[in-house]
């Protein structure tokens, strides 16, 4: 039987199904982060002024990672929030590792710090390394501030996304509750 203009052919209905195929193996796997606890990868954050830190040098520790613009209004108040806490609890056991991830960040992470108060150690990083960290995927569409809490033993416990507005709503107390659990383990 010749094909017709008006019939697909063999050939096209295969690639159709095929493209089918693939778009619901995609949405199998999730576009957003994936399901916590699970092991943290490997991170390393580099301070503009030549200092490395790496995430498996902090085990033993509970470790905020967090992602941000050095630009953005959000992500600025988070940090503001964020820097007496800190200041309470790094000496029992909290560190927080900024990734700054927007591409002016090298040369203003100094005045970002002093603007908003900010000890806590803030590195320049890439999408794509956010995207392996957070083990999205690089069609998602992900949103700073975006923050991750990888308990002692190096597991991310808790994750919220930038467009967590439940957490982020009221982060101070969300991000007191979950690290005061993770320090009590």
């Amino acid at each position: 039987m010749k094909s017709s203009p008006d019939r697909p052919s063999g050939l096209i209905r295969l690639l159709a199904s095929a493209t089918c195929l693939v778009a619901c193996l995609l949405a199998v796997h999730p576009l957003a982060a994936n399901n916590v606890p699970r092991e943290a990868p490997e991170l390393t954050l580099k301070s503009v002024d030549g200092n490395t830190v790496t995430l498996d040098s902090l085990k033993g520790k509970v470790v905020a990672v967090l992602w941000i613009s050095t630009d953005c209004p959000h992500c600025q108040t988070t940090c503001e929030e964020l820097a007496p806490i800190y200041e309470k609890y790094a000496g029992r056991g909290l560190e927080i590792m900024g990734m700054a991830v927007n591409p002016n960040a090298p040369g203003n992470i100094g005045r970002f710090k002093r603007d908003h108060g900010v000890r806590f150690p803030i590195g320049v990083s890439s999408r794509s390394d956010w995207m392996r960290f957070a083990d999205l995927s690089v069609m998602a569409r992900a949103y700073v501030p975006f923050m991750m809490l990888v308990d002692r033993k190096g597991v991310i416990r808790y994750e919220h996304k930038g467009m967590d507005g439940e957490f982020w709503s009221d982060m101070g107390t969300n991000f007191l509750r979950e690290m005061s659990t993770l320090l009590a383990e």
